[in-house]
């Protein structure tokens, strides 16, 4: 995609907010203080943490999967025997994990793999954007982002709490390394991995999507092409699993609650809680990342910061609607994306301020 002026980082990307007039400018900085402020209020009210109803999301409910694949055994009985013997909802099919992770995992020579498999995976993902942002700007931008992406990828790199076994972080990496490998030539190996994403969990679906309708945008067709077939392709995969499920449900089985809570910006934030700055250092760090990754993703005017504005936003906007307290581990799948968010925020807030403090223009 090409730019009109050469960003101040060196990027050779002019950023969205720098050709603003000074009053829109300073609308936005008062948008985002705003959005600051509120998130930190509701992290000062918030409410304790909700664990899940059952214990049907942690990894010793995982891990018994898993054990009894390596033992031989269908992954659709088995975890659908397992879920139903937690008293966990059966219905709709998608409270069944899809077999991918599980299958992969029971295939490794033993059970230690699976934790060095995820941090492999994650490592790769923090040195392929290490890689892509010395190829974006100035070697601020290089440090400052690798730090950034750091934070959003601790998670899985520490490898702790048995979270290998959770979809969502699997997920999550997947779509970072994706992310990383498209360019305007390369995106074959992008399809790929973006498609390993969605057939472990139908939460990256959204990503093939957006990468597949930016890409039309730019008329690049067969780029486009190849991000629709994935998604296809996923939601084939989907839907044969959830037959599979159905065959096996009871009309007695539990039904889930559903996800349409409409709990807001208090949603986000409570997703944003995988960021190693928030564990480390409280929730209401998290009302200062988010927007800051949103502000920095939207800033950015290349075809990378299209993409990440409105995968960024999409997601957002997604759990501000979907998604019940105990959901929080979802944020598993959106913590790398806002660390990149963050990688650029500097750069937004430079082109705020200038913008603000700059020549009056109409």
């Amino acid at each position: 995609m090409r730019t009109e002026a050469t960003a101040p980082d060196g990027s050779g990307v002019r950023g969205r907010f720098t050709p603003l007039p000074r009053v829109a400018a300073l609308s936005v900085i008062v948008a985002l203080l705003a959005l600051i402020a509120y998130g930190l209020w509701l992290t000062a009210h918030a409410a304790p943490a909700v664990p899940p109803a059952h214990a049907v999301n942690g990894p010793k409910f995982y891990g018994t999967i898993v054990e009894r694949l390596r033992a031989g055994q269908d992954y659709e009985h088995v975890a659908v025997s397992e879920l139903r013997a937690e008293g966990g909802p059966l219905k709709p099919f998608v409270t069944v994990r899809p077999p991918a992770l599980a299958v992969a995992l029971s295939l490794l020579p033993n059970p230690s793999w699976g934790p060095f498999a995820l941090k492999a995976a994650a490592l790769a993902a923090l040195l392929a954007w290490s890689i892509r942002l010395g190829t974006l700007g100035s070697r601020a931008l290089w440090l400052g982002g690798s730090l950034a992406l750091l934070t959003g990828l601790a998670t899985p790199l520490m490898g702790t709490g048995g979270v290998y076994l959770f979809h969502e972080a699997w997920a999550g990496v997947l779509i970072a390394i994706s992310l990383a490998l498209r360019t305007d030539e390369h995106w074959l190996a992008a399809v790929v991995v973006g498609l390993l994403a969605a057939l472990v969990r139908e939460l990256a679906m959204p990503y093939l999507l957006v990468m597949s309708l930016v890409a039309l945008a730019e008329r690049r067709r067969a780029e486009a092409l190849g991000f629709a077939l994935a998604l296809a392709a996923a939601g084939g995969a989907l839907a044969w699993h959830g037959l599979a499920e159905t065959a096996l449900t009871r009309p007695g089985d539990a039904a889930s609650p559903g996800w349409l809570i409409l709990d807001g910006w208090d949603f986000v934030l409570r997703t944003a809680e995988w960021n190693l700055a928030v564990a480390a250092l409280g929730g209401w760090v998290a009302a200062l990342i988010v927007p800051l990754a949103l502000a920095g993703a939207i800033d950015r005017r290349d075809g990378l910061g299209v993409r990440l504005a409105l995968l960024l936003t999409g997601y957002c906007v997604g759990f501000m609607v979907i998604g019940r307290p105990s959901n929080a581990y979802w944020g598993l799948v959106t913590a790398p994306l806002i660390a990149l968010g963050l990688a650029f925020a500097p750069q937004a807030v430079a082109d705020l301020a200038r913008a603000a403090t700059g020549p009056a223009r109409s």
